[in-house]
């Protein structure tokens, strides 16, 4: 019987017919598989819980001649407090999607699931600035998934510019001497050596990270700015994170307006 047992992350569902659902979960022996929940959208149904966002868990999947479909799945982790923090859930959401894009079909990349493993566990649980782990979490993503910024030498002449005194950052390669390029956005030495510390961490470390709101902002900017130029994917995902904090503040402002 074509039964396979595997541990992974749910990183996007479509619902499907009355009650099923069509799971996306990224695995760490297979990479990103899609299985059929069938009656999990029932209240009564084993996998209920299974079948959620987040949920990290050892799937068992039948691999028939149809679409793959899950028999049965021991959730080890949900990750809920994420949900209950509105800042928390969306750059969960970004996390998840740009390694649901970023994670080919039946291909493993146990580098790229540590990192989120990692990510979504601080983030839950973990003391630092949720922007700050964030910031953690994109650079080490895209130097993963091969897309890393130049931020040691210039993108364009190749010359390292760690003692350079104007150094701007460019979406199209990162870092750019002001030899080469003399408009854009100016980024400071404490910014890109904070990049390069977040790269030199182990993903165990990752909530050592604490930045200043100057230092937060620069690279957050920055690498946002790299990820929607330099990924086809990237675009939609930050915009993720843009409409949920949107709509955060304007609960903020409403809540304000009603008690005012």
């Amino acid at each position: 019987m074509p039964v396979m047992c595997a541990e992974g992350i749910v990183t996007r569902y479509t619902n499907y017919r009355e009650s099923d659902r069509i799971l996306s979960i990224f695995t760490i022996e297979h990479g990103r598989l899609e299985a059929k929940a069938r009656g999990c959208r029932k209240p009564q149904s084993p996998l209920v819980n299974a079948c959620q966002p987040f949920v990290f868990g050892q799937f068992e999947i039948y691999t028939g001649k149809e679409k793959a479909t899950i028999n049965a799945c021991d959730v080890k982790e949900s990750f809920y407090p994420i949900r209950e923090d509105y800042e928390c859930f969306s750059i969960g959401s970004v996390m998840l999607r740009l390694c649901h894009d970023a994670a080919p079909e039946n291909e493993p990349n146990e580098a790229l699931f540590s990192l989120l493993y990692h990510s979504l566990s601080f983030l839950s649980y973990g003391t630092s600035n949720p922007q700050d782990l964030f910031c953690c979490f994109l650079v080490r993503f895209l130097n993963v998934i091969g897309y890393r910024p130049a931020i040691t030498v210039c993108a364009q002449c190749g010359r390292d510019i760690r003692s350079d005194a104007i150094v701007r950052f460019s979406p199209r390669g990162g870092v750019v001497c002001n030899a080469c390029v003399q408009h854009g956005e100016v980024v400071s030495k404490t910014a890109l050596e904070g990049m390069r510390r977040m790269l030199m961490l182990e993903d165990a470390d990752m909530d050592r990270v604490k930045l200043s709101e100057q230092v937060r902002n620069e690279i957050f900017r920055a690498l946002t700015a790299y990820t929607e130029c330099s990924l086809e994917y990237g675009t939609r995902a930050m915009q993720i994170l843009l409409s949920t904090q949107t709509a955060g503040q304007n609960t903020a402002q409403d809540t304000d307006d009603a008690n005012a």
